[in-house]
């Protein structure tokens, strides 16, 4: 305990510091030798208002992202939020993409969605001392990011993310909403405000912000820019898991073109443990510049047409789960987290804000000779002996070979564990070599609805894959290209039956 109070209060005085160090350079460069080439600087003739006005509407961002700190690990997360286990984690971040910004309509500067290239989008760390690396694939790389629900969702146009991937593009800023940062009354030199919690989650990717206590002052106005600097507290909330985020930072806000062109921003923030993910105490320096472009260089036209009063396409919000020691792949609703992979085992679990829905364990069983079949009478005869006293009915039983080339044994059942009701969904896989494997869905029956037919995605879209290589051969097959991506597939198929920052002027 001694131990982690120590390493918490480490944490705090390095945030310290560089909020410290931060308002220093702030102050510095408001100095007169700040001033010396821009005769105007630090002088208004009045209060203006300092707010995105729509005209650019095509950026180039650039991203550098540095994070240390500890990542907290529960014995039992759907027990206790308790932490048991503290990882070290450092890890830098490098994106670089261009983005085509959609406002809500002429009188509302607001970004509603934005088609997004990611030119780069890598990451290097370590969590726990052991290295870690990822890069995005180029068959994500064109994005559309929308807006109108918080935090803001992210899908790929031609293929789906994996969980790394999603990760590796999650910022503690967002810069479709580092504008909202802007104050909403004119201003001058020496005014202060306080964005409105709505603001304050756009800006810093939150699902909702209940406390705010950020306070941001003007500290200087050209005719070109202002410079704005801010810091505060936060309490707020990601995916219904609780957090706190302390901030500091500035920003440059281009009056020409009337946008956000420059942050740096010190972050410290605190998430408990949730369901879901890991609770972490980390400690984050960004650096993010945006600069106008006149034409898009690798967005498509088609996805520049799309238009923000479209629902979002749930087919295109699933994820690409995998388990290399079983040697499954599947395609699932985001909300489906893979939580265990360990050598004959598999286990995923729905997670719907914050709230355990239900679980899948997957389990591979011994080959058959090729050509052989299980018959669905024996698979329910089977689950019967299995489940024993705990099973009331058989309530459906069916068989199917999926759009996978698999074939499927499904069969439901009701019962009881320690008088709870409770749904299984028992699933059996096999293909013609005499492979198998089963799935089993466990959940509370009041949950059946939020469920919603995920054992039917299950069955629809589960493949087969060769079981967990040697490292650098995994490393190799993630990084081949097999030529069309799975949304094209599936268009085709549907068409035919660290943390100590000295100085922001340093970001």
């Amino acid at each position: 305990m001694l131990s982690q109070a120590n390493q918490n209060s480490s944490d705090r005085r390095r945030f310290l510091v560089a909020a410290a160090a931060i308002a220093v350079g702030a102050l510095s460069a408001t100095g007169s030798d700040a001033f010396a080439a821009s005769p105007g600087a630090g002088k208004s003739a009045g209060s203006v208002m300092l707010r995105p006005h729509g005209n650019q509407n095509l950026f180039r961002v650039r991203v550098e992202l540095e994070v240390e700190g500890n990542v907290n690990l529960p014995k039992n997360a759907l027990i206790s939020r308790k932490s048991e286990l503290q990882l070290p984690i450092v890890t830098a971040a490098s994106l670089d993409y261009e983005e085509q910004l959609r406002r809500k309509s002429s009188s509302d500067p607001t970004v509603a969605m934005a088609n997004r290239f990611y030119h780069v989008a890598k990451s290097q760390g370590s969590l726990n001392e052991v290295e870690q690396s990822y890069t995005l694939r180029d068959s994500v790389r064109e994005t559309i990011i929308r807006r109108d629900v918080t935090p803001e969702l992210m899908y790929s146009v031609d293929d789906y993310f994996d969980r790394e991937e999603l990760d590796l593009l999650r910022l503690p800023v967002s810069s479709l909403g580092v504008d909202e940062l802007l104050p909403t009354t004119a201003v001058s030199v020496g005014s202060t405000y306080s964005p409105s919690n709505d603001a304050v989650a756009s800006a810093l990717c939150l699902s909702s912000v209940e406390a705010t206590e950020v306070v941001a002052e003007v500290v200087e106005i050209t005719a070109s820019e202002a410079k704005i600097h801010f810091k505060g507290n936060v309490e707020g909330s990601y995916e219904g898991v609780p957090t706190t985020v302390r901030t500091v930072g500035k920003l440059t806000f281009d009056r020409r073109i009337g946008a956000c062109t420059w942050l740096a921003m010190a972050v410290h923030e605190t998430r408990e443990i949730g369901k879901a993910e890991p609770g972490f105490d980390v400690s984050a320096t960004v650096k993010m510049l945006r600069k106008p472009m006149p034409k898009p260089v690798a967005l498509t036209a088609s996805a520049q047409k799309l238009n923000p009063g479209n629902q979002i396409p749930v087919e295109r919000l699933y994820v690409d789960l995998t388990s290399r020691e079983v040697g499954l792949g599947v395609l699932m609703d985001r909300r489906w987290r893979m939580m265990a992979d360990v050598p004959g085992a598999a286990m995923m679990r729905m997670i719907d804000n914050d709230r355990s829905i239900a679980q899948c364990d997957f389990r591979p069983l011994a080959t058959l000779p090729a050509g052989s079949q299980w018959t669905l009478e024996a698979f329910e005869q089977d689950i019967k002996k299995t489940l024993g006293e705990q099973l009331s009915d058989i309530v459906s039983a069916e068989e199917r070979v999926s759009e996978t080339g698999l074939r499927v044994l499904r069969v439901t059942a009701s019962g009881a564990v320690e008088d709870v009701p409770i749904q299984w969904i028992l699933m059996h896989f096999s293909d013609d070599s005499g492979r198998r494997l089963l799935a089993t869905f466990t959940m509370e029956a009041k949950n059946a609805s939020t469920f919603a037919g995920s054992d039917h995605q299950l069955g629809g879209s589960l493949r087969l894959i060769e079981r967990k290589k040697p490292v650098a051969e995994a490393i190799s097959a993630r990084s081949s290209n097999d030529g069309e991506t799975r949304i094209a597939r599936l268009n085709k198929s549907n068409e035919s039956p660290k943390p100590q920052v000295q100085s922001a002027s340093d970001l």
